[in-house]
């Protein structure tokens, strides 16, 4: 018996094909969701059963000894159908998930069946002819090392292949030559035997049939090729797809830890950390154990900021958050709220002491001294606490209650402190000052109220201290102490002390013409309108505006407010003096009080605080301090100013030591700008007491309760 040489080969490449290609639809399948299992398991078994139906109809034209003549085209067709049937189980099997080892024992089961089936099918559509023998045998013979076959090229596909080293290479490959063995196992059971002829192609009387064959072959290879290109590109597409979503995933990651997370400390921000302490007011399983919300902030972190460097401020921050959160317990949740400030979530406490202990050991970590460039630099904290559910059970009012607390922790100069009920009030107290001091401002509800600053030689009048009043039209007339910090805070201290300067510059100038006599005003700027940028035009505006002589003007200023920023202090006083303006020292023994800085800065006056000349007459160190502050000035050209001067006692010690000038009480109390005026003109009419009290003054309403 002979077999077409040229047949066979082509049988062999074609049975290579539809094995690579079965292994290659069935991963697939095994990937693929359920929406998409149902189209790839029948497009699947059609373009595999039509590769296995060539493949038996080229192997059985390759032996030549059908009859075709009795060909039954309907038996023919049914092959084909038995062979998509028996496919589409298989595929079935391996469908939707990675195949364990029983579903690879069906699968290689259904395989062994269905080419079996298609191929017996087969013959039987193309005539009578049975093997020597019967058909049992090699049927079972067949069945058996087909399922052997198909197992183990189904084993390394799914358990070698997937690894990416070369032993994945050679398993995929091993198992497509096993897949293809297991193909070509019923064309070779019929070629047993037989001769293979290489001699003849596309000549003699087998032509026609290896023309049949060759067009078979090419249809089952160009649809498993078409399959083949479809499950590669398919492949790509859903590895493509499959990075994109990872990539997408990423981004979504990343976008949610920025939405959620501080920049610049890695903490979480305001939303995480409120969506926490929401999650967990709301657990309702937590019997007898507490939540306290701390919030931390760092006192004059803005000085730092502006005197280090932004950087060093942002190394600072994230330096802070490192130290706050090494003494956390594991439950503890430390966020970011913006700027200096910090909350940290304390969770489970048996006990307010427990929330103590946490706070008090971030206030010793960072009582620590931070290294910047070299140098040590020290934070002040001011840490405010609520706790659930005694201090409020929203989360709103946890946090807003930890704000008062710490605002208050702020204002009594940093440390711990735990939230009250009395605080809201004095916060809504204070609320309300700074919307009736913006009101205020706009109404003209501010005046001045003027002291004289008398000679201690001739006990005129040389100058008068302008002292800011509010007049509240519900509280009445309120002192500088009780606005003058808030509006520091609030902003609104720059047009307020603009305000100030323009009117006292006025009232100079309208006493210089009603009474003809050129007064000195003096003007208290606070530290924050010293560091204004535009403070010197303002002056320069406000003199010009009243066309009065700068030598009226007098600026008085704390040491603290000079040396801030030393070196931008030296260059406004500098612009101050060249325009003729005075400028003096206040409350001189209470801070620097150093030589250095009276040589080094250009200033004409000290005004030693009235803590030194409240005791002047009975105490012999106060007198000594005095003494050495007015000899100390004298030499370096100033004059001296004694404050707060309220017995005859005093005025003659201050005299008797050579101080050049004094006030206080034992003159008088601020007086409104019109009984200041009246002051004036008696003076100019020489009805002024030889001591420089003057007697009778009328007083304005609520003076006695100035300052």
């Amino acid at each position: 018996m002979t077999v077409d040489g040229w047949l066979a080969v082509l049988a062999a490449g074609i049975a290579l094909a539809a094995s690579h290609t079965t292994l290659d639809v069935t991963t697939r399948l095994s990937a693929s969701s359920r929406r998409r299992v149902l189209c790839r398991t029948l497009s699947g078994a059609l373009a595999l059963g039509a590769g296995l139906w060539s493949l038996n109809l080229v192997g059985l034209l390759a032996l030549g000894t059908q009859s075709w003549a009795d060909t039954d085209v309907t038996i023919l067709v049914t092959a084909f159908a038995v062979a998509v049937l028996d496919l589409m189980g298989m595929l079935a099997v391996f469908a939707g998930s990675e195949p364990s080892t029983s579903r690879i024992l069906a699968g290689s089961t259904a395989a062994a069946a269905g080419i079996s089936a298609t191929y017996w099918t087969t013959v039987a559509a193309l005539g009578p002819v049975r093997p020597a023998g019967g058909i049992v045998r090699p049927l079972i013979l067949s069945l058996t090392l087909a399922f052997a076959a198909f197992t183990s090229a189904f084993w390394l596909r799914y358990r070698v292949g997937p690894k990416p080293s070369w032993t994945g290479l050679v398993g995929k490959a091993a198992a497509a030559l096993l897949g293809a063995a297991a193909l070509l196992l019923m064309p070779l059971s019929a070629w047993q035997g037989a001769s293979f002829d290489f001699s003849t192609l596309g000549q003699g009387p087998g032509a026609g049939r290896q023309l049949l064959g060759a067009a078979l072959g090419a249809a089952g290879l160009a649809i498993l090729a078409v399959t083949r290109v479809a499950v590669f590109y398919e492949r790509r597409l859903a590895e493509r797809t499959a990075q994109c979503a990872r990539e997408l995933e990423e981004v979504h990651t990343r976008l949610q830890y920025l939405a959620t997370h501080d920049s610049l400390t890695g903490l979480p921000n305001w939303l995480l950390f409120k969506e926490r302490l929401a999650q967990a007011v709301a657990d309702t399983g937590r019997p007898e154990r507490a939540i306290a919300v701390a919030v931390l902030d760092l006192d004059h972190f803005s000085s730092l900021n502006h005197s280090l460097g932004h950087g060093a401020g942002d190394w600072l921050l994230s330096e802070v958050a490192r130290r706050v959160g090494s003494v956390l317990r594991p439950g503890d949740l430390l966020a970011r709220l913006g700027s200096d400030e910090f909350v940290v979530f304390i969770d489970s406490l048996a006990a307010r002491v427990d929330a103590e202990t946490v706070t008090r050991n971030i206030l010793a970590e960072l009582r620590e001294p931070f290294s910047i460039n070299g140098a040590d630099v020290s934070v002040r904290p001011s840490i405010g606490v609520s706790v659930w559910p005694d201090d409020g059970r929203r989360v709103d009012d946890l946090l807003a209650h930890a704000e008062v607390a710490m605002a208050l922790a702020k204002e009594r100069g940093g440390e711990v402190q735990f939230f009250q009920r009395g605080m809201t009030d004095s916060m809504q107290e204070r609320l309300a000052l700074e919307n009736d001091l913006r009101r205020g401002l706009a109404a003209g509800e501010f005046a001045l109220s003027f002291q004289p600053v008398m000679s201690a030689k001739s006990g005129r009048i040389i100058t008068a201290e302008a002292l800011l009043r509010w007049r509240h039209p519900q509280r009445g007339v309120i002192g500088p102490s009780s606005f003058i910090p808030l509006a520091e805070e609030t902003g609104l201290m720059i047009p307020l002390g603009e305000w100030v300067i323009r009117e006292a510059c006025r009232y100079a100038a309208a006493w210089q013409l009603t009474h003809g006599s050129q007064i000195r005003i003096a003007v208290n700027l606070s530290a924050t309108q010293f560091r204004h940028q535009n403070l010197v035009e303002v002056i320069r505006s406000a003199l010009a505006t009243e066309n009065l002589d700068p030598r009226c003007l007098e600026i008085e200023l704390t040491e603290s407010a000079v040396m801030t920023n030393p070196e931008e202090s030296v260059g406004v006083l500098k612009q101050l003096r060249k325009m003729g303006v005075t400028v003096a020292v206040d409350d001189f023994g209470t801070g620097y009080s150093s030589l250095s800085y009276l040589r080094r800065f250009p200033i004409d006056k000290l005004k030693i605080d009235r803590s030194f000349v409240r005791d002047l007459a009975t105490s012999r160190t106060d007198e000594s301090i005095v003494r050495a502050i007015i000899s100390l000035a004298h030499s370096v050209g100033l004059q001296v100013v004694a404050e707060g001067v309220e017995t005859e006692e005093q005025l003659t010690s201050v005299r008797a030591l050579g101080c050049d000038h004094w006030q206080g009480y034992y003159c008088c109390e601020p007086q409104p700008a019109e009984v200041f005026g009246a002051m004036l003109r008696d003076q100019t009419e020489s009805r002024v007491a030889v001591s420089g009290r003057f007697a009778p003054l009328p007083r304005a309403a609520g003076a006695a309760t100035l300052p």
